[in-house]
């Protein structure tokens, strides 16, 4: 099978997705003997959602979709880069030596995702077709999966490092993981309980967490010590902290706003889920004369059919939205003073890093 192309506009980035989809296959293909292949099969079909390193393939295979249109994979790149991008100049050839750690984030991020689709009971083509009990075992045996490829690499001669990655992948897991159970404590709370200070504090240990992680692991791949390697997770957590908010105020536009033509069957957006993003806890704490469309909806009981329209206004007339993009620019501010920092320190670390910029920007 030719190894993908991925046609996208960071061309640089082609070879370190293509080693990343093959060592992908080899290691599925190495639990042949272990897992029947109807699990295998649903693995397979985790790691080829759009957004993953596998994508591209599936579309090579079966002939759906347009290869060249599918986004970046996004997960691989925070880990190689990174690891080239804490490396002098002419120490930064060696990057296959960072591919465990890639697939095993690549493996730990599709398990993730069914595992939110469970939790916030979205459209999934994997839980509608294999149920939700076959979702959740194979999503189990994925994070065993991840955290086995570094552990294979980390017993090998040479191996303390892919340990030492291992180590941060679990800790990516605990916060996570903390930050979904608060994520969902939080939506069953009043208009009023929720502060700023509680939403921000979700937002680092899910996306902050998870993006930080993933340039940590990448770094310490590459044997980054000290201010490097701090440097490059506090990039990570900063540009994860970006993405959310961003995601944030796309999901509590109004529809028309956000050019959604119709509203997508069963899609579960944060207004639905309560939950308590930044642009909503905003607005849930407006001070007005009378209670605001989302101050009633969130005060009563939840409806068969909630006035979005009317909710995500009321986020627009609050200024949620705008505190939020605030927000985003503080973000964005210290990722360029992070960059400034580490550039200094190894220089061309800006130039490998863009494309990861271009990620965010079409989140």
């Amino acid at each position: 099978m030719s190894t993908p192309h991925y046609h996208h506009s960071q061309p640089d980035v082609a070879p370190y997705l293509g080693a990343v989809g093959e060592a992908l296959k080899a290691t599925l293909d190495s639990y042949a003997g272990i897992l029947p292949p109807s699990l295998v099969q649903i693995g397979k079909e985790a790691l080829s959602a759009p957004g993953k390193v596998m994508a591209e393939t599936l579309a090579q295979i079966t002939g759906e979709g347009d290869p060249t249109s599918l986004p970046l994979p996004r997960w691989p790149l925070y880990v190689i880069l990174s690891y080239v991008a804490s490396l002098h100049e002419g120490e930064r050839d060696n990057w296959q030596e960072a591919i465990p750690a890639a697939v095993a984030l690549e493996i730990a991020i599709a398990a993730t995702d069914i595992l939110d689709e469970l939790a916030d009971a979205d459209p999934s083509p994997i839980i509608r077709q294999h149920g939700p009990g076959q979702a959740m075992n194979t999503a189990n045996l994925m994070l065993v999966v991840a955290q086995q490829t570094l552990l294979k690499r980390g017993l090998e001669p040479g191996g303390e490092r892919a340990l030492q990655a291992l180590d941060t992948l679990l800790g990516i897991g605990l916060e996570a993981g903390v930050g979904q159970h608060l994520d969902m404590l939080y939506g069953g709370l009043g208009p009023q309980d929720v502060t700023l200070d509680m939403s921000a504090h979700v937002t680092s240990l899910k996306a902050g967490a998870l993006i930080g992680g993933a340039c940590r692991m990448g770094a310490l791949m590459a044997g980054a010590q000290g201010e490097v390697l701090e440097l490059l997770t506090r990039f990570g957590r900063e540009m994860g902290g970006m993405a959310q908010v961003l995601n944030d105020i796309q999901d509590v536009l109004p529809q028309m706003t956000a050019g959604q033509i119709e509203d997508l069957p069963g899609r579960k957006t944060d207004l639905r889920l309560r939950k308590r993003t930044l642009p909503v806890v905003f607005t849930l704490r407006e001070e007005g004369p009378e209670p605001n469309a989302l101050q009633r909806a969130f005060s009563g009981t939840h409806e068969a059919k909630p006035d979005e329209e009317a909710m995500s206004q009321a986020i627009l007339d609050a200024g949620g939205v705008y505190f939020a993009q605030l927000v985003i620019e503080v973000h964005r501010q210290n990722v360029t003073e992070t960059l400034d920092a580490l550039e200094a320190l190894r220089p061309g670390a800006r130039k490998v890093l863009s494309p990861l910029f271009s990620v965010e920007e079409n989140e």
